[in-house]
């Protein structure tokens, strides 16, 4: 599998002109390494997780717990009828006592928190750790766990994800893919979007043939503590978080130009939904 285009050093005035304009994942390396929070991961999760509960207050946030045969894998259970984690909302300290529990043990339970708006949760974040290039209104989200598998989704908004600690895969399919996916339920999934059916650490070629294709326009980024990766709307990710302690923060907004292929991208979404709904009807 190949990789998106890399940036180093890129200088934030030119992420619009030579990076989003071009409706292809690119990783940025280094891009955020200036940012406090992410100071403090290089140095050690302890002091990150000192770094964010002098910030964090007592606001619920979505968090989410699998057990440990799942592997962190966010996923149906095998009837099909429900997930196979826990959602709860907690404090962000309470999801951070529980990674500095889990740490120690051999075969702990999967912890995240997920898409959570930083001014809610850790007011006073924001002013310190700034993205470049994006305006004020775009406001950053919270992801932080353990090791957590996100399947293959797409996003409906143009994606600046930022890792503060730990390491993250992403996987990624152009939008033309969608077919070669095996999607499940279009409106019961773990994400806002419907997920890929296949499981990626072991694929199964024989109930998914078509993944082989996929496979073959599959871009690989690897991100660590300090580096961005720019997603275009409509582009499927699969996300593998590692680590004892993983964090990231993302931006979501809506591109002002669309993409070169926009219609055809959605014509070839719209068409490959309608076929799985007839297939199943």
């Amino acid at each position: 599998m190949n990789t998106p285009a890399e940036y180093r050093d890129l200088d934030p005035a030119d992420f619009y002109s030579e990076v989003a304009s071009r409706y292809r994942p690119a990783i940025l390396r280094g891009f955020v390494r200036h940012w406090p929070a992410v100071r403090k991961a290089l140095h050690s999760p302890e002091s990150l997780c000192q770094y964010l509960l002098g910030h964090a207050n007592e606001h619920e946030v979505d968090a989410v717990m699998t057990p440990p045969a799942e592997r962190g894998r966010l996923f149906y259970k095998p009837d099909m009828k429900s997930f196979n984690f826990a959602r709860n909302k907690v404090p962000v300290a309470r999801v951070i006592e529980q990674l500095a529990r889990y740490s120690q043990f051999d075969a702990p339970p999967s912890v995240a928190i997920q898409s959570a708006l930083i001014e809610d949760c850790m007011p006073g974040y924001a002013a310190e750790n700034v993205a470049p290039a994006l305006a004020p209104s775009v406001r950053p989200r919270l992801w932080l766990g353990n090791s957590i598998v996100t399947p293959a989704h797409f996003d409906e908004s143009s994606n600046l994800a930022c890792v503060v600690s730990g390491q993250r895969r992403f996987t990624l399919f152009p939008p033309q893919q969608v077919d070669n996916l095996y999607l499940g339920p279009l409106d019961f999934a773990p994400t806002p979007t419907p997920i890929s059916m296949v499981d990626f650490s072991a694929p199964d070629f024989e109930r998914h043939p078509r993944f082989r294709e996929a496979l073959r326009h599959a871009l690989v980024a690897d991100l660590l503590p300090g580096d961005a990766l720019y997603l275009p709307t409509r582009w499927w990710h699969h996300v593998q978080s590692t680590g004892v302690l993983n964090m990231m923060v993302n931006y979501w907004w809506q591109s002002d130009q669309p993409a070169p292929d926009a219609g055809a991208t959605f014509d070839a979404l719209v068409a490959a939904l309608k076929a799985i709904n007839q297939r199943k009807a």
